[in-house]
């Protein structure tokens, strides 16, 4: 019986579904033959299912390192009730759990492992799991991978080896965000053979985009999120946003719940439940509120500020109609975001990490100023080709529309001439800048304590934490640039971050920190 055969067997007979949805059978027959492949798809196109079901064909294990632990925990509910043995191994489970999972693999009772790739890191995790029979190992959300993905972990970056220390088994890499040049880090990364590359669309027709200037209060988000009953997500670059906007949009009316990692476990779980549970739910979030949401009925997203990244942009707008229905997606963004979304910082010419976040969040920029069709743009940045899609702002009116299209063309004109202006007033004349290390340290500035009056509440043990990551990030920076740590970036500007948390180079807390990209990846790392 061929591999198409067996596998739709048990696409109905396993998971209760009467065919593939496109773009599926095509890599899970690639995978029963035992070939390597990267899937790229959409959001709600059925990726969970290329390795699930083959964990469900046979002996064998399918190790599936994926990031989320509340993502594990629901798919591990969808696998029992269809009577698929799985297992996890993460953080949060107390020794007893994790013992029942390990045996439940030792045994050959789970076909199915979901791990953090820390934990696959770890020396003894991989002695154990030689001894399985590893059929398939699969690494979800895959752009992780990538300094170019919008979402880099560096413990993703050992995924590669881990895979040739459990004896090179055929690897899987799925993600539904990666542009050209993430797939190749991704092939580069993780594959001892070159795998296939499975491409789906990122049209998406039900799905309309607009931009516009950022204006002073609550009457844009308003307008365009204040039909009743509809349910939306609002995404902030900042806790301290996101929390200020939820108690402002409910206020107004909204029944508005905040998100974001700041919050207790307890809280998240319910404003999420209540997301799912009532219809009408904005959830004004930062990007911790993503993936693995699945609610099918989301008619728009806001983006109150603008996004680091076209890829977590895409990811984002996503979320809404899922059920295909009409959505729409609205971003606000200030001419000031667009000037420091153009200025390139100086470690992006040496720095392959820094390179990748200055080319995201240009991308970004050049989306929020393109004249043309903001999907056709949008589809361009994965190296898609498509027609203009006739519902975003700037396709929508015929040639009443030229307007818009001239305003962002002036505003991208002006944010790239600002950011040169930016670049020569900060930096000087090129023979200024040329300064020993002597004169960088002399230059360095000296902070008294604040005075006890002034002084700030002491931090958490989270935001403490962060700190001492976000101290021991300027020193490195600091040893690179030859120059002191507080000529990095002061004391109170570290304390500043490890309170607000800011998840964009935009955000004013970064203010003109030369090296803020480097110090931002910190911060998302620990959200």
């Amino acid at each position: 019986m061929s591999h198409a055969v067996s596998a739709r067997d048990l696409l109905r007979g396993k998971f209760g579904f009467a065919d593939f949805l496109p773009g599926q059978e095509e890599v899970v027959e690639a995978l029963l033959a035992g070939r390597d492949a990267i899937a790229v798809m959409p959001t709600g196109s059925g990726k969970s299912l290329l390795y699930q079901l083959p964990a469900a064909a046979g002996p064998g294990l399918v190790v599936v390192a994926s990031p989320l632990i509340a993502l594990m925990r629901d798919q591990l509910r969808g696998l029992a009730d269809k009577g698929v043995p799985a297992v996890a191994l993460h953080s949060m489970q107390d020794d007893a759990e994790a013992g029942a999972a390990l045996e439940a693999v030792r045994s050959g009772r789970a076909r199915l492992l979901y791990a953090a790739p820390e934990r696959l890191a770890q020396e003894e995790t991989q002695q154990w799991l030689r001894k399985s029979r590893v059929k398939l190992f699969a690494v979800d959300e895959a752009h992780c991978v990538s300094h170019w993905g919008h979402e880099f972990r560096p413990d993703y970056r050992a995924l590669g080896e881990i895979a040739r220390a459990l004896g090179a088994p055929p690897t899987l890499a799925v993600t539904a965000t990666a542009g050209p040049r993430t797939r190749e880090d991704i092939a580069r990364t993780l594959f001892s053979r070159t795998p296939l590359v499975f491409l789906r669309s990122f049209a998406r027709p039900n799905l309309s985009l607009a931009f516009a200037r950022k204006r002073p209060g609550l009457r844009q988000i308003m307008d365009f999120a204040g039909r009743a009953g509809e349910s939306g997500v609002v995404y902030c670059n900042s806790r301290n946003g996101a929390d200020r906007l939820a108690r402002e949009l409910a206020r107004l009316g909204l029944d508005a719940l905040a998100y974001h990692a700041g919050l207790d476990s307890g809280t998240r779980a319910a404003h999420q439940d209540a997301f799912f549970a009532r219809d009408g739910v904005v959830m004004v979030a930062t990007i911790a509120f993503g993936m693995g949401v699945d609610k099918p009925n989301v008619r728009f997203i806001v983006h109150a500020d603008l996004p680091t990244s076209v890829e977590g942009y895409y990811q984002e707008i996503g979320r809404a109609g899922r059920d295909g229905l009409p959505a729409r997606a609205l971003t606000l963004f200030s001419p000031a975001e667009l000037a420091l979304r153009w200025r390139a910082p100086g470690a992006a010419l040496a720095d392959e990490a820094a390179e990748g976040d200055y080319a995201r969040r240009r991308a970004m920029a050049r989306l929020a100023a393109t004249s043309g069709c903001r999907f056709k743009r949008l589809l361009g940045e994965f190296g898609e080709d498509s027609a203009p899609c006739g519902k975003c702002d700037h396709c929508r009116g015929g040639p009443l529309a030229w307007p818009g299209r001239l305003g962002a063309l002036t505003l991208g004109w002006r944010a790239a001439l600002g950011a040169s202006f930016a670049h020569v007033a900060r930096d000087g004349p090129a023979h200024e800048r040329e300064e020993g290390v002597d004169a960088g340290v002399a230059a360095a500035p000296v902070e008294a304590p604040p005075p006890p009056e002034t002084q700030e509440p002491a931090l958490t043990i989270e935001e403490a934490r962060l700190l001492r990551a976000l101290q021991a990030e300027r020193r490195a920076i600091a040893k690179r640039r030859g120059i002191a740590p507080r000529a990095v970036a002061p004391e109170a500007a570290l304390r500043r971050l490890a309170r607000e948390r800011p998840l964009s180079l935009s955000d004013p807390a970064l203010g003109d920190i030369e090296d803020a990209a480097a110090l931002l990846r910190v911060i998302c790392a620990a959200q």
